[in-house]
């Protein structure tokens, strides 16, 4: 049965709100305040939140700013009642992440019309959300198991032909089989990192709060040149001569990180962009400082990304046009960097125009300076 909470400090009006509810067999809750509010609602997260504006002590935008700071509780639809029905309230209200807002006095009806849509709504969330789920996940068991066992067997497979073959191979043949073994061992050895970074963020060993206490302080640039080293190692489709065009404006800007995972972030944004770069161009990665910050830019003179695509580039397990164009990896890349870089209290952002270029831009904050 559905469960409402109600936050009313006008004691008559809780009762018949609580009243009307329960006789259209809801299951209801009423709080006079809203520093009771918020316990409940946290104690026992509701499937909708009913919330008075002003009251005494906390009132109902600071009652949605705590339900919305808790994750057990930050989806629970939340409508708002209140006698103000002036723009700068109602718009204040749905900046802070209101789903509907009737303005009293108003009717059963009217309370129940906006109580049932947003139970709808609610509904059609958990079910696009279920249906997007059960698709990433068929996505991530197909993709991940075709980038593990791809390199395993071209492995094995070589290492099978050389046992059998060794005496009667020749140079030539077996310098190309060995390339296939270290081909296949480096991308392996890729999906490994990635998910070996992955775990660590899930489990909270990689957090701003670590990275701030326990990280290393060091300059960006220092950091830049072994991320280079190790994108090229990813970068397994890049076209011919394909290079990395480096330019530093400030080699003694200073960042607090944790390195082999920063430098991973910046290898996987550097490996994205040798992927898609066209035969006998440069990728170029700038590094310069403004606004206390420490910037990055990577660019590659690629297809590019349309601008209804650009969200996707940093989802989970998502490739644009992986079909179409035969590329390797899970879709991992970016959005891994843009968590590990999240966790070092930077962003990251991209702009593309088709057929022209791609851009991914990361800021970083300044080392403190003690």
């Amino acid at each position: 049965m559905t469960y409402i909470l109600v936050i009313e400090d006008e004691r008559y009006l809780l009762e018949d709100i609580t009243e009307v509810l329960q006789y259209t067999s809801f299951t209801v809750q009423g709080a006079s305040n809203g520093v009771q509010g918020v316990e409940l609602a946290l104690k026992d997260p509701p499937d909708l939140i009913i919330c008075d504006i002003m009251m005494p002590g906390m009132n109902g935008f600071e009652v949605l700013e705590r339900v919305r700071e808790n994750p057990t509780t930050v989806n629970v639809p939340f409508i708002f009642l209140s006698a103000r029905s002036d723009r700068s309230a109602l718009r204040h209200g749905m900046e802070l992440g209101a789903d509907d807002y009737i303005t009293k006095p108003f009717t059963s009806h009217e309370l129940l019309t906006a109580i049932f849509a947003r139970l709808k709504r609610q509904t059609q969330m958990v079910e696009e959300a279920e249906q997007r789920l059960e698709y990433v996940k068929k996505q991530l068991a197909r993709m991940v198991t075709h980038e593990l066992r791809t390199p395993l067997i071209s492995i094995n497979t070589v290492v099978e032909i050389v046992s059998r073959q060794l005496n009667s191979l020749e140079p030539a043949e077996l310098t190309e089989l060995l390339g296939t073994i270290d081909a296949g061992s480096k991308r392996l050895s890729h999906r490994v990192e990635q998910l070996a970074f992955i775990t660590q963020l899930e489990t909270g060993m990689l957090n701003p709060e670590l990275i701030r206490d326990n990280g290393i302080t060091m300059s960006m640039w220092e950091l830049l040149i072994p991320s280079t080293n190790l994108a090229r190692r990813f970068a397994y489709q890049q076209q011919p001569n394909v290079g990395i065009k480096m330019r530093d404006r400030d080699r003694e800007a200073m960042i607090v990180c944790n390195p082999p995972a920063l430098k991973q972030a910046f290898a996987e944004i550097i490996a994205n962009a040798l992927g898609f770069a066209p035969e006998n161009t440069d990728v170029e990665v700038v590094e310069w400082r403004a606004d206390n910050r420490v910037w990055v830019s990577v660019t590659d003179r690629g297809r590019g990304i349309p601008d209804e695509k650009l969200t996707a580039a940093l989802e989970a397990f998502q490739q644009i046009d992986r079909e179409r164009y035969e590329q390797q990896g899970i879709g991992m890349g970016l959005n891994l960097a843009h968590r590990i870089i999240s966790a070092h209290g930077g962003k990251l952002d991209i702009r593309s125009v088709v057929d022209k270029y791609t851009q991914v831009t990361v800021s970083l904050p300044l080392a403190p300076i003690k």
